[in-house]
């Protein structure tokens, strides 16, 4: 086999390995960031719950805020596309929802399962905030992204003219911010079935007409 057949050869499947161990270091930190908390989570503990050398990890992130910031980009968005939730045909399909009831019932249902993924994570950044100026700066862009999606998600409902009335966007928007919060879903630590089932008799009940 010549040189250059062996490097098309190799080429693809050192991309592989290297994708594969970057997934492996980045769900070792997703679990320990989720169990034990930004601040207790080291880089050497990283590399031992993934398997691999301190210096294999540092060769895919510079440093555990990477390595965080990464884990719950992709917790939240279900997948490793570089494509912003709102941004995602899904997320337009939500807003097209004619019935306001419909809507209600499907941003439940998809917020319910990004929460089951990147809730624990959400939560360990927005606790370790305080401590650490770049986990403030992902935690405040993560609300501000929430709070943008809340009020494209509030308009579409207003749209549908099934919202009670004295209500406009922003006031759906502050309903929606708060109780699709992983605050809320971590303070009721309910199984997911109960917790939509509650959120969407919630929501209907605050934001629509009788």
């Amino acid at each position: 086999m010549s040189e250059e057949v062996k490097r098309s050869y190799s080429s693809p499947l050192r991309e592989q390995g290297a994708a594969y161990t970057r997934l492996l270091v980045r769900d070792a930190g997703h679990r320990l960031f989720a169990r034990d908390g930004f601040v207790a989570t080291s880089i050497k503990k990283i590399a031992y719950e993934a398997g691999v050398s301190e210096r294999t990890v540092y060769a895919h992130y510079k440093n555990k805020v990477e390595i965080f910031q990464d884990a719950v980009n992709v917790a939240i968005a279900g997948d490793e596309e570089p494509v912003a939730m709102r941004d995602r045909p899904e997320f337009e399909e939500v807003l097209a929802t004619p019935s306001a009831r419909d809507l209600i019932a499907e941003m439940v249902r998809r917020n319910g399962l990004i929460l089951e993924r990147a809730g624990s994570l959400i939560m360990a950044g927005i606790e370790s905030s305080g401590a650490d100026a770049d986990m403030r700066r992902i935690s405040d862009e993560g609300e501000h992204a929430m709070r943008a999606n809340c009020l494209a998600l509030a308009t579409a409902l207003v749209t549908t003219g099934e919202v009670r009335d004295g209500m406009d966007a922003d006031a759906v928007a502050d309903v929606l911010t708060t109780m699709l919060s992983p605050h809320v879903h971590q303070l009721l630590g309910w199984p997911a079935e109960r917790y939509r089932t509650w959120l969407v008799h919630t929501l209907t009940a605050s934001l629509l007409r009788p």
